[in-house]
């Protein structure tokens, strides 16, 4: 098959859970020998319009600049692709649209006119919910982006959903946040779970080894956790909770990695909390450094308060052998409790977390207890994750909406 996949953002110019499902979905269907093209924004100066990636062909548009613009990176996802998407339908007999981000998407639909070709769209989240959130928590500028944004956000969710032949949604946390906004999408979704690279994240032959590549200390339980230092990733309550475990836990140690608006308030934080001396901010982590900090760490912690989809990082924390906890939020729930429900906390106040992170960590100081906890945790992703299973139902799922088609 021929097919488009229409983003805003993708690895390796960009990091996270969408760009991790994409990436793995276009270069597998690649890999099978279908004929993928994947149209994205430019988010890093200096990167080529076209290249081939892993058997991808990927086109970009807009300018990385325009991150700093209000509104830019949205304005250019409904302008800029545009002129790169027609091109591409001239040049291409594309069976299936493939769209990850609405805005793109939107702007496919004005290029393709009255007949587009069928897609099936990956619902990840609803940006205008987040929109709403994220506007709330900031200050003067982001709640006018919100405002302005909101409703067209909306509008443009409205239209997508509408087009796509199918909608796939990774969990059934998704399905009941799309169907309470989009209850006319209910004949459209399948529920095609994410997965994890398996050989990529794994466990360590030599933690201690890896420990000592990372500067983290051999006597110490590591608790590890990666987010965006936005309020919502819950990191404010993990911290009080970790503040009230290492009195109990004197050796624990809490190594947070990633970026974000709110790190000069947590490192303010922490020195009001008096844990510095057992805490890490260890900033942007590559993608080697991460599976290395899974790896290493004793146990991850998951501490969100909304959201949360699917939960990527978990699967990644697992499939290296290291036991996940994390709050009831999402579709965590779904991946944790078949696994151990001990691994949910009770809530996701300070209180529940502190007390799911003090059993965890009296459970992991038996060590045979410990290892053999690792060895489900690894074979459990194994059984229900692996990636080739995902692509799998994505391709019959694209096969099947596409024969519909050259049928009717």
């Amino acid at each position: 098959m021929k097919i488009l996949c229409v983003n805003q953002f993708f690895y390796p110019d960009s990091h996270g859970g969408v760009e991790t499902v994409t990436h793995e979905t276009t270069t597998r269907l690649a890999a099978r020998g279908h004929d993928v093209t994947l149209v994205g924004q430019r988010t890093r100066p200096g990167t080529p319009d076209t290249e081939r990636l892993q058997g991808v062909a990927i086109h970009r548009y807009g300018a990385a600049e325009s991150r700093g613009r209000f509104g830019g990176r949205t304005l250019d996802a409904l302008r800029c692709p545009r002129p790169v998407i027609g091109r591409l339908l001239r040049e291409n007999d594309f069976d299936v649209v493939l769209p990850h981000h609405y805005f793109p998407y939107y702007a496919y639909l004005g290029v393709a006119g009255g007949e587009p070709i069928p897609a099936v769209m990956t619902f990840h989240a609803s940006y205008w919910q987040e929109l709403r959130l994220e506007g709330v928590e900031r200050g003067v500028w982001k709640p006018l982006e919100s405002l302005l944004f909101g409703g067209l956000a909306r509008r443009t969710e409205t239209r997508c959903l509408r087009h796509a032949a199918r909608v796939v949604v990774l969990s059934d946390f998704s399905k009941e946040q799309l169907l309470s906004y989009y209850p006319f999408a209910e004949r459209k979704v399948a529920k095609i779970p994410g997965g994890v690279d398996l050989e990529r994240f794994r466990p360590a032959a030599d933690r201690d080894a890896v420990r000592s590549e990372l500067g983290l200390p051999l006597d110490r339980q590591v608790i590890f956790t990666v987010r965006r230092l936005v309020p919502r990733m819950g990191l404010e309550n993990l911290m009080v909770a970790f503040e009230q475990v290492h009195r109990d836990f004197p050796h624990a140690l809490l190594a947070i990695a990633g970026r974000g608006r709110l790190e000069a308030d947590l490192r303010r934080q922490a020195a009001a909390l008096g844990i510095d001396d057992a805490l890490r901010f260890v900033g942007f982590v590559d993608d080697d450094d991460l599976v290395r900090y899974y790896q290493a760490a004793d146990l991850f912690a998951l501490p969100s308060l909304a959201f949360e989809g699917f939960g990527m990082v978990t699967l990644e924390a697992l499939s290296c052998g290291t036991p996940a906890i994390g709050t009831p939020i999402g579709a965590t729930p779904e991946i944790l409790r078949p696994l151990a429900p001990q691994l949910i906390f009770a809530g996701a106040n300070p209180p529940a977390i502190r007390r799911g992170l003090a059993s965890m960590l009296e459970w992991l100081t038996d060590r045979n207890a410990a290892a053999r906890l690792r060895e489900r945790c690894r074979s459990y992703v194994e059984d229900r994750y692996g990636w080739d299973r995902a692509v799998d139902a994505i391709e019959a799922l694209v096969e099947d909406v596409v024969g519909r088609t050259r049928d009717a």
